[in-house]
């Protein structure tokens, strides 16, 4: 095992690599296997977070905020973790992601405290009748300029689009699909509005003055639509990640989520 608990641990990697500067404040990254990166950009701090490599081939791609990462992570073979910029996460954020699956995150998102996703049910289950599984993990993805208030649970296999907003102590089932500028909350979730948008003006500040200032906000800047030669497949992107060695990896992450500003990349409309 290696194991990260400041800068100079770096230097002594050997068979997993850390690529970026970084700052640990009781935090630590543990590599159990062999052939794993960690990339962050440069000022991303790390703060009372355990980052877990349990296994091989895995990368975990951490983007730039000014706001503290609160993590507790674990990924297991041959799996893909990116989170984009300025992102707003809560703490802990936790993240749970094996059997080779994906979890993809774009920018600009506001995640609240204690939200939990995780690409696999913890046991396989199988039909009595012809003995075949029937829980296989899927992987996760959440657009851009999204909102999941706190508490929340995000299941295998689900998809957010760019824009939606999900409430407070919601569970998201397997496979479900959150439209962009959809507001779903609950457990199950149930859809309470379509067609909205959100800003990150926090309301608790708001005087009477302000909230009367902003009582209509007129921008198309929140609203997301598919657009054909800029909408991304998350099927697509799936497979080519599983698909990929692990160096290779990084360089589609960084062509396809760091380089690539299209607004409508992540966004998912009911047609």
């Amino acid at each position: 095992m290696e194991t990260v608990k400041n800068p100079e641990d770096i230097k002594n990697l050997k068979e997993n690599k850390v690529i970026g500067e970084i700052t640990l404040e009781k935090s630590e990254i543990k590599f159990y296997g062999v052939n794993n990166i960690f990339y962050c950009d440069s000022g991303i701090k790390l703060k009372k977070s355990n980052i877990n490599f349990v296994g091989n081939n895995s990368i975990v791609y951490l983007s730039y905020t000014d706001k503290d990462y609160v993590l507790e992570v674990y990924v297991r073979h041959d799996s893909t973790i990116f989170i984009g910029k300025n992102n707003e996460l809560g703490a802990p954020f936790k993240i749970n992601v094996q059997e080779s699956q994906n979890l993809i995150i774009g920018e600009d998102n506001v995640i609240g405290n204690d939200v939990f996703v995780r690409t696999i049910d913890t046991y396989p289950i199988y039909d009595m009748n012809t003995k075949e599984r029937i829980n296989y993990s899927e992987s996760v993805f959440i657009g851009d300029h999204v909102w999941i208030d706190h508490f929340t649970y995000i299941s295998r296999g689900v998809k957010i689009g760019s824009g939606a907003i999900v409430g407070v102590r919601s569970f998201i089932h397997p496979y479900a699909t959150v439209y962009s500028n959809t507001y779903v909350i609950g457990n199950p979730v149930v859809t309470v509005e379509k067609d909205v948008f959100f800003t990150k003006n926090f309301v608790g500040v708001f005087t009477a003055e302000d909230t009367e200032i902003n009582s209509v906000y007129n921008t198309d800047l929140f609203i997301y639509d598919f657009v054909s030669n800029e909408t991304l497949s998350m099927e697509n992107i799936d497979k080519i990640l599983k698909s990929l060695p692990v160096e290779d990896r990084l360089e589609f992450i960084q062509k396809l989520f760091v380089r690539n500003k299209r607004k409508n990349r992540f966004s998912i409309k009911k047609f």
